[in-house]
């Protein structure tokens, strides 16, 4: 099975929606802005948001990266990560041309706790006109989306615990504005999500499925002072402690995104979870990110941050680790592009 036989459902029924952006999948994997009317279910079915399709359609995938994407560099090693990509056949093809908005990531709200350099220069705290910017977003996702969403992402831009209008919104959760929905994915950075504020959230409770903290890091040291700036290592280990007995969670992600500073924690990262938190029986992922330049580094400066690149002083001591942690249970990455480069990879 390869991409270019294959459909990759995700840009048929999803969206990453930003104050004044809109994406089909991931904006660091198909990197595509299909914002035109502001009006979501418009935009999601444009002429440019088309056209994207049909490049899955024809199995060239131009407008997505094979490099950044993790799915389309595994889907082409024969692996299917989370089934999101299906034969091409007519029949195949009918189904997803029928396919609607109904899984949406809400990333117009960058609030949040932590000032990571790779995500962003200093705190960000929506107040004032941005809060209420938000507040509109969210009413326009009901009046727009509500009724056929089935998967609602809280948050891709900043935490949806310290966003005040994304926490407000999931203490107040009504269901029935949302008749279909079954999943509420949660991203985080996992340093608010304490026992006493999840017993506050008992009214999507129901809905938490799934779940992915991004945590960068294996050492207080380099959490606190490279990856998580703002952040208590000890904190973070012992919300984890509690994030991970909750039963309504099905499938638990620990990111990570990889750079410079924290390449050299890579197995010991993978360590801290195969071995601990009493996930032996739960599925879970530990995900190895590229890291992405969201315009927080100059040119010069990302270079030195992308361990990845060939040209980086430290690139094959991080395709050593890269072999280490390729083959150990419950590893995803998108640096598959790099292991069929390395002679006697294992």
């Amino acid at each position: 099975m390869s991409y270019s036989n294959s459909i990759c459902v995700i840009p048929f029924k999803y969206s990453e929606v930003f104050k004044d952006r809109h994406y089909l999948c991931c904006p660091g994997w198909l990197n595509e802005d299909v914002y035109s009317t502001g009006n979501m279910l418009n935009d999601f079915n444009s002429t440019k948001a088309n056209k994207i399709r049909d490049s899955i359609l024809d199995g060239s995938y131009k407008y997505c990266s094979k490099t950044q994407c993790p799915h389309l560099s595994s889907i082409e090693k024969g692996i299917n990560l989370d089934g999101r990509f299906i034969p091409k056949t007519e029949e195949a093809i009918n189904y997803v041309n029928k396919l609607t908005l109904n899984n949406v990531n809400l990333c117009f709200d960058e609030s949040c706790n932590y000032k990571c350099p790779s995500c962003r220069l200093d705190f960000i705290n929506f107040k004032g006109k941005e809060l209420q910017s938000v507040e509109d977003k969210l009413l326009q996702v009901e009046k727009e989306l509500a009724p056929n969403l089935q998967k609602i992402t809280l948050t891709g831009g900043g935490d949806p615990f310290f966003s005040n209008s994304f926490r407000k919104f999931l203490l107040r959760f009504d269901h029935k504005k949302f008749p279909k929905l079954k999943n509420i994915h949660i991203l985080t950075n996992g340093s608010l999500w304490t026992e006493a504020l999840w017993n506050k959230l008992d009214k999507i409770h129901p809905y938490v499925k799934t779940c992915e903290i991004s945590i960068d890091a294996a050492t207080k040291q380099t959490y606190e002072n490279e990856v998580r700036l703002g952040g208590v290592w000890e904190k973070l280990l012992d919300n984890l402690k509690f994030i991970t007995t909750i039963n309504t969670i099905k499938n638990f992600t620990f990111s990570f995104v990889t750079q410079d500073t924290n390449f050299r924690e890579m197995l010991m990262f993978c360590q801290l979870f195969n071995s601990s938190y009493n996930l032996r029986d739960k599925n879970f992922t530990i995900f190895f990110n590229h890291i992405t330049n969201w315009g927080t580094f100059s040119d010069q400066e990302y270079k030195s941050k992308d361990i990845s690149n060939p040209e980086h002083p430290d690139h094959e001591e991080f395709l050593e680790m890269l072999i280490k942690v390729n083959n150990q249970p419950n590893v995803v990455h998108n640096f598959n592009h790099l292991i069929k480069h390395k002679k006697n990879f294992i």
